[in-house]
């Protein structure tokens, strides 16, 4: 779907007559103390709802570089507080931040809310692109022609990717708009192609990291898969926000599984520069877990151990089941084929935890990269 400027009025595709504005807003600046606030340079507050038992706000904060004073990013905060006798508590249950930093929340929720409220997007159940360009620069007929056909060959999330890079040069814009106008499902390939690129380099830049050793930390692997959480496998629907589901334990990655919907706690270890998982016991001829593989898989059983303990809470409040939340820890290397046959017993007989290596883990997500290439071969033939 094409959404023009967020300035331009946007009528309903129904029919019906656009939203139409609140009316006058009162809104409250407030100074910020430099010294205790150091970062903090504007905090605007507005008033959504004040009723006898409750009170919800929008806070607009901007955040400074302290060095420099340039603008670093801003946050929203929608905030709930509740009244109680004549004072008011903040419900920290039903109060959200959103920030720029990064992939901008805020904008993408202006967005969202521009275009459902605008009636920019159908009421039929599907996936839609929706993109949000100037009127007076683009060609919107295009546009919709070549969103459209790709929405049609369920390539959306391919295309959504391309635009978003392209987005960032009007020229090259330009271009992937004349050129989908006239040949939509050329385009539609040449975007899978693009992407499948973008998947290789991710997959190189993962291989660097593991063959770097010792120099490679965790952090730097937890920023690569962030940014490609399709490594981890087809068999994951969606990578959820919630990283934390009790007080002392956060997870690196959260995802949903495909098949049975079941959640998967990831935690990322390290390559261990190549040392092996398992120890020999040389009296016995058998293999032992190491201290680094011991140390992490029993890191992941406390904290399902916490998350059955919290089993109520987390239901009531998440609407997840524990009992389903299942984790996969992701460290060391291959090595030889005895560290293999180890590892493959080894998680017969855990329970709700595998362990899988960092050669597992490329292994996985050249697999995605060969599925890729052999679908692009089938639509170009």
């Amino acid at each position: 779907m094409v959404s023009n400027n967020p300035q331009d009025d946007l009528s309903m595709e129904s029919g019906e007559a656009s939203q139409q504005p609140s009316g006058p807003i009162v809104v409250h600046t407030a100074a910020m103390d430099q010294d205790r606030f150091p970062d903090l340079d504007e905090l605007r507050t507005v008033t959504l709802r004040d009723s006898i038992r409750v009170r919800k706000e929008a806070k607009h904060t901007v955040i400074r570089n302290r060095h420099t004073g340039e603008k670093h990013h801003d946050s929203v905060t929608l905030k709930t507080l509740r009244k109680n006798k004549g004072e008011m508590f903040g419900d920290q249950e039903h109060t959200i931040t959103l920030s720029s930093e990064g992939e901008d929340e805020i904008q993408k929720l202006l967005d969202f809310l521009i275009a459902v409220r605008g009636g920019s997007v159908p009421s039929t159940p599907s996936n839609y692109v929706v993109v949000t360009v100037p009127a007076e620069s683009t060609d919107g007929r295009a546009l919709q022609q070549l969103l459209e056909s790709v929405s049609a060959t369920g390539k959306y999330d391919i295309l959504a990717d391309v635009l978003k890079r392209a987005m960032q040069d009007t020229g090259l814009f330009r271009v992937l708009l004349e050129r989908a106008s006239n040949d939509p499902q050329l385009f539609a390939e040449a975007a899978a192609a693009l992407n499948l690129v973008t998947y290789k380099t991710a997959v190189k830049d993962l291989q660097n990291l593991v063959n770097a050793g010792c120099d490679t930390s965790e952090a730097q692997f937890q920023e690569l898969l962030a940014e490609n959480p399709w490594m981890f496998g087809s068999e994951y629907s969606e990578l959820l926000d919630r990283r934390k589901w009790t007080r002392d334990g956060q997870q690196d990655f959260v995802v949903r599984r495909t098949t049975d919907d079941y959640i998967e706690l990831i935690e990322i270890k390290t390559p261990l520069d190549g040392r092996i998982l398992f120890n020999k016991d040389t009296s016995h001829g058998t293999y032992y877990a190491g201290a680094e593989l011991s140390k992490a898989v029993g890191q992941v059983e406390n904290y399902i151990e916490e998350l059955e303990a919290d089993r109520n809470t987390i239901l009531v409040k998440d609407g997840e089941d524990t009992c389903k939340i299942r984790a996969k820890v992701i460290i060391g290397r291959d090595n030889d084929e005895q560290q293999r046959r180890a590892l493959r017993r080894f998680n017969g007989h855990l329970h709700r935890i595998e362990v899988i290596t960092f050669d597992q883990l490329l292994k996985i997500a050249q697999n995605v990269i060969s599925y890729l290439e052999s679908a692009l071969r089938t639509t170009s033939t």
